[in-house]
């Protein structure tokens, strides 16, 4: 079982993840993870990435073109 040592990044502490783990999870640098602790033990799993159209799947409410929510432009935006 691949083990690895909990360091210090700054403020924060990290983990390396061996090759041989990112491989068996089809991970690449800079994809993101979930993580979770369950019974004292960290899980992690890719994080689940949504586009527009599967969050707006089955939406029937007005479009975007009904609703203002940030009132007219004020100094170089563009609407």
């Amino acid at each position: 079982m691949p083990t690895s040592t909990l360091t210090k990044w700054g403020n924060s502490q990290g983990i390396i993840l061996p090759k041989s783990i990112c491989e068996k999870m089809q991970l690449d640098v800079g994809d993101k993870l979930e993580l979770e602790v369950i019974d004292g033990e960290l899980r992690a799993r890719p994080a689940k990435s949504y586009t527009i159209q599967a969050l707006l799947e089955g939406y029937d409410g007005p479009g975007p073109e009904h609703v203002d929510y940030w009132g007219p432009p004020v100094g170089k935006e563009v609407w």
